[in-house]
């Protein structure tokens, strides 16, 4: 993953438009999300989005970041469906809320989430709420929040949290899309 993670950035840096372009985190978190709850997205809106604004890109600057994207996108669903589990792109230490590698992560997960917020609890809201509380809360967007806080005051339950994650997508991911919950959605479709 360190060549796919080195490529990256060096496209980043060079089309990077806005001041808050996305990290190599950022990017795998963001994906990660749409593996997990697809969004109709094509790869300009998807590029824009990790360049922070609309890039004039060459056709070879197309190509590469597709081709990346598409890297991206193979490791994560292969990382999902390997027997030793989800690997986040930042599993140096995933006990330590403080981490900026998993915050970025969790940050681009939860750019990805609210994309179609709706969908994910469309139909096991309870259950996604509860799934969603260790990203929320590495990502740290959700500090000020009072539940937040009191999580926080408390380190080891805050750790134990975090090393969940990799879990809890097993666990998100199983929900949208084992087979019995794709059969669900075509045969609502059908019904429809």
């Amino acid at each position: 993953m360190q060549d796919i993670c080195s490529t990256f950035e060096q496209l980043v840096n060079q089309y990077a438009v806005g001041e808050e372009p996305m990290s190599f985190h950022n990017a795998h978190g963001f994906l990660t999300a749409l593996a997990i709850c697809p969004v109709t997205m094509g790869r300009p809106a998807m590029v824009e989005i990790l360049l922070d604004g609309e890039a004039e890109l060459s056709t070879d600057a197309i190509r590469q970041f597709d081709h990346c994207l598409s890297t991206l996108e193979n490791i994560i669903d292969r990382s999902f469906n390997e027997e030793e589990g989800f690997q986040l792109s930042c599993e140096s230490d995933l006990e330590t809320p403080e981490d900026t590698a998993l915050e970025e992560w969790c940050t681009g997960f939860m750019e990805g989430h609210l994309l179609d917020e709706d969908r994910w609890f469309q139909e096991h809201e309870q259950e996604v709420c509860e799934l969603l509380l260790p990203l929320m809360l590495a990502s740290g967007l959700f500090d000020d929040e009072p539940e937040f806080r009191e999580i926080l005051k408390d380190p080891k339950l805050a750790e134990d949290m975090c090393s969940q994650i990799p879990e809890v997508l097993m666990e998100l991911y199983l929900m949208f899309n084992s087979p019995e919950e794709i059969r669900n959605k075509k045969e609502k479709r059908t019904i429809n």
